[in-house]
């Protein structure tokens, strides 16, 4: 007797639809950089080499981690039953046995002038994966048993929509700020000592455009730009958008574990498109690396508490949770940022002494990130017994 066949919901339709979508343009640019990035190999062109082959190999993976999204809508949309709740098999670990091979690979691909683009590039694909992997999976073997659809949903939200939005908002913000900074910087010495340096007339000027940098960024008014825009306005943008897992189920409600494991899993996604786009090859790439996986942790944490408070305040009023939520993870990422970029500028090998205030933020700021790390990961360990309910400790 044969099973009779389902209708797939709105969802899951949207779910299919955005995963094939996304898989086909990923592969089809992946597929133009490879091309550019071995055409500008060939002609003696490296770092236009290093940028489309490094980029093409995350639309790749990109590809790679919208498939099993693709496949659990696509059966739903084709009339097959649904998968039973439950939570991942050890299986999912064994690309752990490759990480230490992809960080040596990655090491010294990135550190010789000479060595293949494409090592570099298969290198960031692993370490970017394998990290956001491990999360993913510890979260849902800890969190209540949901369905593969369900649990590659939140997934796919985090890698596709997420990035999508976040950037569109906070270049709806800084543009106009740039704007009106550019207009007052004109009417300044320093503006036009900047339009020297910038002259494609003028000779180049490396050591002026050096003293010049440090000279605004020392400044207080950029200090409070930089750092308002960093540790503030991005941090908002992104806690607010990385609530987005859960918006298709604030109207129906999820119990208070499940909203916290669908921010994780959202989180993951959105810290897989960071580690993927944003890791920057060169001889820091190994110290960027570890820091993409710690900056992994804190996204996955953060986006999880945010949804979960947005769930109590919207399902349940519990107005002061949402906000009190929203409080932490705001604050966390803002120190992360500050003290990331903090560790940016300081590195920078001028003469010139740094502000007393960075330099004092500069031996903190590794401090500082070694207490968020230890927080996200404490917090992803631990809050699933408080948030649980009595079924779903149950069948834990």
């Amino acid at each position: 007797m044969t099973t009779p066949s389902r209708s797939p919901s709105t969802l899951e339709i949207l779910l299919f639809f955005t995963a094939a979508i996304g898989i086909l343009l990923a592969i089809v640019v992946s597929v133009l950089l490879t091309v550019v990035g071995f055409a500008a190999a060939g002609e003696g062109d490296p770092r236009m080499a290093t940028f489309a082959l490094w980029t093409g190999a995350g639309m790749a993976a990109l590809a790679l981690a919208l498939t099993p999204a693709a496949y659990w809508s696509g059966r739903a949309v084709f009339g097959a039953q649904p998968p039973p709740a439950g939570r991942p098999s050890a299986i999912w670990l064994a690309p752990i046995l490759a990480y230490p091979f992809c960080l040596a690979l990655g090491a010294w691909a990135n550190a010789q002038t000479g060595s293949p683009v494409s090592f570099a590039a298969l290198a960031l694909v692993g370490t970017a994966i394998i990290p956001v992997l491990v999360i993913a999976w510890t979260v849902r073997r800890l969190g209540p048993a949901i369905t593969p659809t369900r649990s590659w949903g939140h997934f796919t939200v985090g890698l596709t929509g997420m990035p999508a939005v976040a950037l569109a908002l906070e270049a709806a913000v800084l543009l106009p700020v740039l704007i009106l900074f550019g207009l007052w910087l004109l009417g300044t010495a320093e503006g036009n000592e900047l339009a020297r340096l910038l002259d494609p007339a003028a000779v180049p000027q490396p050591d002026a455009a050096t003293d010049f940098a440090l000279r605004f960024v020392s400044s207080p008014l950029a200090l409070a730009g930089v750092y308002g825009y960093i540790a503030l306005a991005i941090p908002m943008i992104e806690e607010l958008v990385k609530t987005m897992a859960i918006w298709p189920f604030l109207r129906r409600g999820l119990s208070p574990a499940q909203a916290f494991l669908g921010g994780a899993l959202g989180g993951a996604g959105y810290a897989l498109f960071e580690a993927l786009f944003l890791t920057q090859p060169g001889e820091v790439w190994l110290l960027t690396t570890f820091a993409r996986a710690g900056a992994s942790l804190l996204h996955v944490f953060t986006a999880a508490l945010t949804s979960w408070g947005l769930m109590e305040g919207v399902h349940r009023r519990r107005y002061g949770v949402m906000v009190g939520a929203f409080a932490v993870a705001i604050t966390m990422h803002g120190l992360w940022n500050m003290s990331a970029v903090t560790i940016g500028i300081s590195s920078v090998p001028v003469e010139a002494a740094l502000p007393p205030v960075l330099e004092g933020l500069a031996s903190l700021a590794p401090l500082l990130l070694a207490c968020l790390i230890a927080i996200s990961v404490l917090g992803l360990l631990t809050s699933w017994r408080r948030l649980e309910t009595p079924a779903e400790r149950e069948t834990a």
